[in-house]
Protein backbone atom coordinates (compact mmCIF):
# COMPACT_ATOMS: atom_id res chain seq x y z
CA UNK A 1 0.00 0.00 0.00
CA UNK A 2 1.17 3.49 -0.78
CA UNK A 3 1.90 5.94 1.72
CA UNK A 4 1.05 9.48 0.94
CA UNK A 5 3.81 11.90 1.19
CA UNK A 6 3.05 15.26 2.69
CA UNK A 7 4.78 18.22 2.06
CA UNK A 8 5.53 20.84 4.58
CA UNK A 9 3.83 24.04 3.66
CA UNK A 10 7.10 25.82 3.51
CA UNK A 11 8.45 23.41 1.00
CA UNK A 12 5.75 23.75 -1.70
CA UNK A 13 5.95 27.79 -1.34
CA UNK A 14 9.64 27.14 -2.69
CA UNK A 15 8.80 24.52 -5.17
CA UNK A 16 6.10 27.38 -6.49
CA UNK A 17 9.23 30.18 -6.44
CA UNK A 18 11.46 27.35 -8.56
CA UNK A 19 8.63 27.33 -10.91
CA UNK A 20 7.76 30.60 -10.96
CA UNK A 21 11.50 31.97 -11.46
CA UNK A 22 11.64 29.27 -14.28
CA UNK A 23 8.74 30.88 -15.97
CA UNK A 24 8.95 34.49 -15.71
CA UNK A 25 12.63 33.76 -17.11
CA UNK A 26 11.25 31.57 -19.96
CA UNK A 27 8.47 34.61 -20.24
CA UNK A 28 10.44 37.14 -20.25
CA UNK A 29 12.50 35.62 -23.58
CA UNK A 30 9.03 34.95 -25.27
CA UNK A 31 8.00 39.12 -24.82
CA UNK A 32 11.41 39.89 -26.91
CA UNK A 33 13.16 40.34 -23.53
CA UNK A 34 11.75 44.41 -23.59
CA UNK A 35 13.50 45.40 -20.30
CA UNK A 36 17.07 44.89 -20.02
CA UNK A 37 17.20 45.40 -16.24
CA UNK A 38 14.58 43.45 -15.70
CA UNK A 39 15.85 40.37 -18.40
CA UNK A 40 19.40 41.03 -15.75
CA UNK A 41 17.49 39.90 -12.62
CA UNK A 42 15.88 36.76 -14.11
CA UNK A 43 18.90 35.74 -16.33
CA UNK A 44 18.82 32.08 -14.92
CA UNK A 45 22.50 32.15 -16.42
CA UNK A 46 23.49 35.26 -14.88
CA UNK A 47 25.21 36.12 -11.85
CA UNK A 48 24.17 38.08 -8.72
CA UNK A 49 20.46 38.28 -9.81
CA UNK A 50 17.16 37.03 -8.44
CA UNK A 51 17.71 32.94 -9.37
CA UNK A 52 21.53 33.16 -8.07
CA UNK A 53 20.50 34.98 -5.01
CA UNK A 54 17.62 32.62 -4.37
CA UNK A 55 19.76 29.50 -4.81
CA UNK A 56 22.42 31.04 -2.76
CA UNK A 57 19.74 31.22 0.01
CA UNK A 58 18.67 27.83 -0.57
CA UNK A 59 21.57 26.15 -0.03
CA UNK A 60 23.18 28.30 2.68
CA UNK A 61 20.04 27.18 4.57
CA UNK A 62 20.60 23.32 3.23
CA UNK A 63 24.36 23.91 5.47
CA UNK A 64 22.70 25.58 8.36
CA UNK A 65 20.47 22.64 9.30
CA UNK A 66 23.22 20.27 8.67
CA UNK A 67 25.66 22.70 10.72
CA UNK A 68 23.32 22.55 13.36
CA UNK A 69 22.79 18.82 13.29
CA UNK A 70 26.79 18.35 12.94
CA UNK A 71 26.88 20.44 16.39
CA UNK A 72 24.23 18.38 17.96
CA UNK A 73 25.88 14.90 17.05
CA UNK A 74 29.84 15.91 17.05
CA UNK A 75 31.79 14.10 19.52
CA UNK A 76 35.75 15.18 19.44
CA UNK A 77 36.42 11.50 20.04
CA UNK A 78 35.17 10.25 17.12
CA UNK A 79 36.84 11.34 13.89
CA UNK A 80 33.98 10.28 11.83
CA UNK A 81 31.92 12.87 13.79
CA UNK A 82 34.23 15.55 12.15
CA UNK A 83 32.65 14.61 8.53
CA UNK A 84 29.46 16.15 9.68
CA UNK A 85 30.44 19.39 9.68
CA UNK A 86 32.61 19.04 6.40
CA UNK A 87 29.09 17.95 4.58
CA UNK A 88 28.04 21.33 6.31
CA UNK A 89 30.39 22.84 4.66
CA UNK A 90 30.19 21.48 1.52
CA UNK A 91 26.95 22.93 1.23
CA UNK A 92 28.25 25.98 2.53
CA UNK A 93 29.89 25.90 -0.83
CA UNK A 94 27.49 25.37 -2.94
CA UNK A 95 26.04 28.63 -1.40
CA UNK A 96 28.83 30.64 -2.41
CA UNK A 97 29.35 29.19 -5.55
CA UNK A 98 26.06 30.37 -6.97
CA UNK A 99 27.32 34.31 -5.82
CA UNK A 100 30.79 33.89 -6.77
CA UNK A 101 31.15 31.37 -9.39
CA UNK A 102 33.82 29.07 -8.19
CA UNK A 103 33.32 26.37 -10.47
CA UNK A 104 33.23 28.60 -13.48
CA UNK A 105 36.44 30.28 -12.22
CA UNK A 106 38.24 26.67 -11.72
CA UNK A 107 36.82 26.21 -15.65
CA UNK A 108 38.74 29.17 -16.79
CA UNK A 109 41.73 27.64 -15.36
CA UNK A 110 41.56 24.60 -16.94
CA UNK A 111 41.72 25.51 -20.08
CA UNK A 112 45.36 25.63 -20.02
CA UNK A 113 44.91 21.70 -20.19
CA UNK A 114 43.00 21.87 -23.33
CA UNK A 115 44.91 21.71 -27.24
CA UNK A 116 46.21 25.04 -27.68
CA UNK A 117 45.37 26.38 -23.84
CA UNK A 118 42.01 27.85 -25.07
CA UNK A 119 38.59 26.60 -25.20
CA UNK A 120 37.79 27.69 -28.78
CA UNK A 121 37.04 25.44 -31.78
CA UNK A 122 36.55 22.81 -29.15
CA UNK A 123 33.57 20.52 -28.08
CA UNK A 124 33.79 22.47 -24.86
CA UNK A 125 33.88 26.39 -25.89
CA UNK A 126 31.05 27.31 -23.39
CA UNK A 127 31.73 25.19 -20.63
CA UNK A 128 35.47 24.29 -20.32
CA UNK A 129 36.03 20.78 -18.91
CA UNK A 130 35.41 21.62 -15.40
CA UNK A 131 32.85 18.92 -14.97
CA UNK A 132 35.56 16.57 -15.56
CA UNK A 133 38.47 17.99 -14.01
CA UNK A 134 36.53 19.07 -10.90
CA UNK A 135 32.79 17.43 -10.88
CA UNK A 136 33.50 14.29 -11.67
CA UNK A 137 35.79 13.88 -8.68
CA UNK A 138 33.36 16.32 -6.30
CA UNK A 139 30.80 13.59 -7.29
CA UNK A 140 33.23 10.36 -6.42
CA UNK A 141 34.23 12.60 -2.85
CA UNK A 142 30.80 12.90 -2.03
CA UNK A 143 29.67 9.44 -2.35
CA UNK A 144 32.57 8.64 0.38
CA UNK A 145 31.59 11.40 2.62
CA UNK A 146 27.91 10.00 2.71
CA UNK A 147 28.83 6.25 2.73
CA UNK A 148 31.15 7.91 5.69
CA UNK A 149 28.40 9.63 8.08
CA UNK A 150 25.32 7.17 6.82
CA UNK A 151 25.62 5.89 10.65
CA UNK A 152 24.21 9.75 11.77
CA UNK A 153 21.23 9.56 9.87
CA UNK A 154 19.91 5.88 10.63
CA UNK A 155 17.63 7.62 12.89
CA UNK A 156 15.81 9.75 9.35
CA UNK A 157 16.45 7.21 6.27
CA UNK A 158 13.46 8.67 4.07
CA UNK A 159 15.38 12.18 5.15
CA UNK A 160 18.64 11.25 4.37
CA UNK A 161 16.91 9.89 0.64
CA UNK A 162 15.65 13.14 0.37
CA UNK A 163 19.01 15.15 0.82
CA UNK A 164 20.81 12.86 -1.42
CA UNK A 165 18.18 12.90 -3.99
CA UNK A 166 18.23 16.85 -4.26
CA UNK A 167 22.12 16.91 -4.08
CA UNK A 168 21.52 13.95 -7.08
CA UNK A 169 19.02 16.51 -8.92
CA UNK A 170 21.47 19.06 -8.52
CA UNK A 171 24.67 17.99 -9.48
CA UNK A 172 23.08 16.05 -12.86
CA UNK A 173 21.74 19.26 -14.00
CA UNK A 174 24.82 21.54 -13.15
CA UNK A 175 27.25 18.64 -14.42
CA UNK A 176 25.13 16.70 -16.72
CA UNK A 177 22.45 19.14 -18.45
CA UNK A 178 24.84 22.02 -18.54
CA UNK A 179 27.20 20.41 -21.03
CA UNK A 180 24.44 20.66 -23.32
CA UNK A 181 25.00 24.43 -23.54
CA UNK A 182 27.88 23.46 -25.66
CA UNK A 183 25.80 22.15 -28.65
CA UNK A 184 23.71 25.35 -28.94
CA UNK A 185 23.63 28.81 -30.01
CA UNK A 186 23.92 31.84 -27.19
CA UNK A 187 20.41 33.65 -27.11
CA UNK A 188 18.31 31.24 -28.94
CA UNK A 189 15.68 29.45 -28.12
CA UNK A 190 17.16 26.32 -27.16
CA UNK A 191 19.75 27.78 -25.14
CA UNK A 192 16.95 29.32 -23.04
CA UNK A 193 15.58 25.71 -23.05
CA UNK A 194 18.89 24.64 -21.66
CA UNK A 195 19.03 27.46 -19.15
CA UNK A 196 15.24 26.33 -17.90
CA UNK A 197 16.06 23.06 -17.33
CA UNK A 198 19.42 23.40 -15.90
CA UNK A 199 18.66 26.15 -13.79
CA UNK A 200 15.29 25.03 -13.00
CA UNK A 201 16.26 21.32 -12.07
CA UNK A 202 19.15 22.82 -9.84
CA UNK A 203 16.46 25.07 -7.94
CA UNK A 204 13.90 22.11 -7.85
CA UNK A 205 17.11 20.08 -6.44
CA UNK A 206 17.86 22.21 -3.38
CA UNK A 207 14.37 22.35 -2.44
CA UNK A 208 14.10 18.60 -1.92
CA UNK A 209 17.70 18.78 -0.22
CA UNK A 210 16.62 21.09 2.46
CA UNK A 211 13.43 19.37 2.78
CA UNK A 212 15.58 16.35 3.68
CA UNK A 213 18.16 18.39 5.85
CA UNK A 214 15.46 19.58 7.66
CA UNK A 215 13.78 16.35 8.48
CA UNK A 216 16.96 14.95 8.98
CA UNK A 217 17.13 17.52 12.12
CA UNK A 218 13.74 16.91 13.01
CA UNK A 219 14.22 13.53 13.75
CA UNK A 220 17.03 14.53 15.85
CA UNK A 221 14.82 15.77 18.09
CA UNK A 222 15.09 19.34 17.38
CA UNK A 223 12.02 21.71 16.97
CA UNK A 224 12.22 24.77 15.84
CA UNK A 225 9.17 26.64 16.42
CA UNK A 226 7.62 28.04 20.37
CA UNK A 227 4.57 26.23 21.71
CA UNK A 228 1.37 28.33 22.47
CA UNK A 229 1.98 28.99 25.47
CA UNK A 230 5.58 30.65 24.57
CA UNK A 231 7.90 27.69 25.62
CA UNK A 232 9.84 25.37 23.59
CA UNK A 233 8.18 22.06 25.42
CA UNK A 234 8.69 20.11 22.60
CA UNK A 235 12.42 20.53 21.89
CA UNK A 236 14.71 18.20 23.61
CA UNK A 237 17.69 19.40 25.51
CA UNK A 238 21.05 19.44 23.90
CA UNK A 239 22.42 16.19 24.04
CA UNK A 240 19.78 14.03 24.50
CA UNK A 241 18.24 11.89 21.35
CA UNK A 242 14.69 10.10 20.63
CA UNK A 243 14.90 6.03 21.05
CA UNK A 244 15.57 4.79 17.81
CA UNK A 245 12.33 4.58 15.18
CA UNK A 246 10.19 6.78 18.12
CA UNK A 247 7.97 9.13 16.31
CA UNK A 248 8.64 12.69 16.69
CA UNK A 249 6.24 16.08 16.33
CA UNK A 250 8.27 18.89 16.07
CA UNK A 251 6.32 22.44 16.00
CA UNK A 252 7.20 24.74 13.59
CA UNK A 253 6.37 28.52 13.08
CA UNK A 254 6.66 28.23 9.78
CA UNK A 255 3.95 25.58 9.10
CA UNK A 256 6.86 22.48 8.84
CA UNK A 257 5.83 19.04 9.87
CA UNK A 258 8.27 16.38 10.16
CA UNK A 259 8.35 13.73 8.40
CA UNK A 260 6.32 11.36 7.18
Amino acid sequence: MLTRVRIPPLIVVLFAIDLAIGLAYVLNYLAGRPYRPLSLLLDLNGECNLPSWYSSVQWFGVAALLGLFAHRNFDRSSPRSWLLIVMALVFLGFSFDEIVQIHEAVGKRTDALLPGGTRQDTVFSHTGIWMFVLGIPFVVFFVWLTLSTRIYFQRAPRALVKLLAGTGIFLAAAIGIEALSNLVTPGSGYDVLENFLEEGLEMVGSTIALWGSYEVLCKDGFSFGLDRAGTNSSALPHGERQPLGAASSPVSSAGLPGES
